[in-house]
């Protein structure tokens, strides 16, 4: 069924690490190479535990390498729902977290020479219809209400090419574009420098056992370990089926063009999120979205592309917005979305020494980050507990306020 291309982000040379062979036995081993990973992976070795990573595929060659590179913060909710959902108390401090997290991550930027793999451009929240203005202006109130940015922007004030289709949009100018394979890359070798064993072309055989239920089995190697977290978003159904109803693996569409003169500063989320797009300093347009017309079909965990979302996601590009360069890629990424939206990360219920990090429903670069560091500083018994627990039922997260 696909009609894809390499993703745009994975379309340069790579010299991939070697696989696991033989039996080895470790304190911690960390599956799935993408940010979550690799945050978890890093942290634990900084912490002292002796640690591996195994990646079914390469680092960065899931999710992580294969979305919209969007660094922003909060969660895939939006912070007035958030509001109704959780309460103010805990609607603010989870975004107070991610906000700290996306510091972090500049900060670790500037420190591995990332140089323009993270641009701080900030996101624009274009509404596109009456509901949708009424509910971006409140979304704006509840950020600055909260001490947190939130600009409203004006249709005249929206850049031409987005004046077409929008109404109103809320800018969070702390949110920034980033070329994820090249930062988690980096990333990679940063845990690699803390100690940590990486390998590559190592699949892990589902589902995962808790240490005292045998080791972990690849197709050439074993490992015993005494913590084993399992960091691979849209592949958790199947490695932990204890989160089978819990978290759905969801293919999404992406696009990449030629490059066209300069017509976005901004990173863009449009229509409640369903399309999202940046233009690169070479000009080149990124586009995903319309999983909504996907529809059932977008629940899978096969990468293979819908040619008819892609024309859809085309079609967006040419008709909605006035762009007429050739597309030059076409890809998809599987994630994982979880039922209430929000990512579990924490030891398995009834699993000691068994841990899971995922479902961030299309969200993952500064959660996943965040999550990953959290869990390890839980593993290590240091720092706060993560705040999406894994053993919670959705109404667990409501405290009010």
């Amino acid at each position: 069924m696909s009609a894809g291309t390499t993703p745009f982000w994975l379309d340069a040379p790579y010299r991939p690490r070697t696989p696991l062979e033989g039996d080895i036995e470790v304190e911690a081993c960390v599956i799935g190479g993408g940010v979550g990973g690799l945050s978890c992976a890093r942290r634990l070795a900084q912490h002292g535990i002796e640690t591996v990573l195994l990646e079914a595929g390469t680092v960065a060659g899931g999710a992580s390498g294969r979305n919209g590179g969007f660094l922003i913060a909060g969660t895939a909710i939006f912070h007035n729902d958030a509001h109704d959902r959780f309460g103010g108390e805990r609607t603010r401090a989870i975004y107070a977290r991610t906000l700290d997290a996306q510091r972090e991550i500049y900060e670790l930027a500037a420190e591995l020479g990332a140089g323009d793999s993270l641009r701080r451009v900030g996101l624009l929240r274009l509404a596109v219809s009456e509901e949708e203005a009424d509910h971006v202006r409140d979304h704006a109130r509840a950020l600055q209400e909260d001490g947190f940015p939130g600009e409203l922007v004006e249709r005249d004030e929206l850049p031409p090419m987005l004046q077409r289709i929008g109404l109103v949009g809320c800018l969070t100018d702390h949110d920034a574009a980033l070329h994820p394979v090249r930062l988690y890359r980096l990333l990679a070798s940063a845990a690699e420098a803390a100690g940590v064993r990486i390998y590559e072309g190592s699949p892990v055989r589902d589902p995962v056992p808790a240490p005292d239920e045998g080791p972990l089995v690849t197709d050439r190697a074993s490992v015993r370990a005494r913590h084993v977290v399992v960091a691979a978003d849209g592949a958790l159904p199947a490695l932990v089926p204890e989160y089978a109803e819990r978290v759905r693996a969801r293919r999404l569409h992406m696009v990449a063009t030629e490059p066209l003169p300069p017509a976005l500063e901004q990173l863009v989320y449009s229509r409640w999120g369903y399309e999202y797009l940046q233009q690169l300093p070479d000009g080149r347009i990124l586009a995903g979205g319309f999983s909504d017309e996907d529809g059932d079909g977008s629940y899978t965990d096969s990468d293979d592309g819908s040619p008819a979302i892609w024309e859809r996601v085309e079609r967006y590009l040419r008709e909605d917005l006035g762009t007429d360069a050739r597309v030059s890629h076409r890809w998809t990424g599987v994630v994982g979305y979880s039922d209430d939206s929000l990512p579990y990360v924490g030891e398995v219920p009834g699993r000691a020494g068994l841990y899971v990090a995922g479902g961030y429903s299309g969200h993952g670069n500064v959660p996943g980050y965040m999550c990953g560091r959290d869990l390890a500083d839980t593993i290590a018994r240091k720092g706060p507990e993560p705040l999406f627990p894994a053993d919670r039922s959705p109404q667990g997260l409501k405290t009010g306020g």
